[in-house]
């Protein structure tokens, strides 16, 4: 099971006292040392996190206590088994949970950005989307980065594993993961995003054949 949900970030206020007594003390002073757009994104993605968990685990003691493992992957340290993701861009904020890993990404789509991939991708996605036609590059751009990072983001590897050591092919229909360095299975989404075109949305999950995640859109 793995559901994402997404809110504007213009929905939450981070100086609203009542929202702020939901997130725990060190965290709330995490997210204050940041600055405008950047504390606002991550106040609503806490808040959202703190609804998602109450949501489907509704056993779990709130306000959350969060920690980091090695390599950077954040998780509950109450509830260890219970998995989370969070991720921001522009106007909104996403956060996936389930009972497998997951990392979820969107990102606000820019035009003319796929250059970037010659930099960083894998040769076998440059080459796939040097094969595109011009007006089709940028959504696959855009896929394969929100896939790849959310894999990324799955495992809790961070920059120990650069985006061009693996390949995500978009070939086939569903997206398909070939990474030497990791044997177990995993899969890969391209969730759309209907509550705002100019973004793309993509999760994984350390799951083999999981089931498509819901998506719900708050206001």
């Amino acid at each position: 099971m793995t559901i994402v949900y997404a809110i504007p970030v213009s929905a939450v206020n981070p100086d609203d006292p009542v929202s702020r007594a939901r997130i725990f003390r060190a965290r709330l002073e995490q997210i204050d040392r940041r600055r405008d757009t950047a504390r606002a994104q991550s106040f609503a993605g806490a808040l959202l996190l703190e609804y998602a968990i109450s949501k489907h685990f509704p056993s779990v003691v709130h306000p959350l206590q969060i920690s980091t493992a090695e390599g950077g992957k954040p998780y509950l340290v109450s509830e260890p088994g219970i998995h989370f993701s969070i991720s921001h861009s522009g106007d909104w904020v996403v956060c996936a949970v389930g009972d497998h890993p997951v990392g979820v990404d969107i990102e606000k789509c820019e035009p003319g950005r796929h250059d970037v991939a010659a930099r960083f991708f894998h040769k076998e996605e440059v080459r796939y989307l040097n094969s595109l036609l011009p007006s089709a590059r940028d959504d696959a751009f855009y896929a394969l980065w929100t896939l790849k990072e959310s894999f990324v983001k799955s495992i809790g590897r961070g920059l120990d594993l650069p985006l061009r050591s693996f390949e995500v092919d978009l070939r086939f229909g569903a997206p398909r993961l070939h990474c030497p360095d990791i044997t177990a299975p995993y899969s890969l989404f391209r969730i759309p995003f209907s509550a705002d075109p100019g973004y793309c949305l993509s999760l994984c999950v350390a799951q083999a054949s999981a089931k498509e995640p819901e998506l719900h859109i708050m206001n």
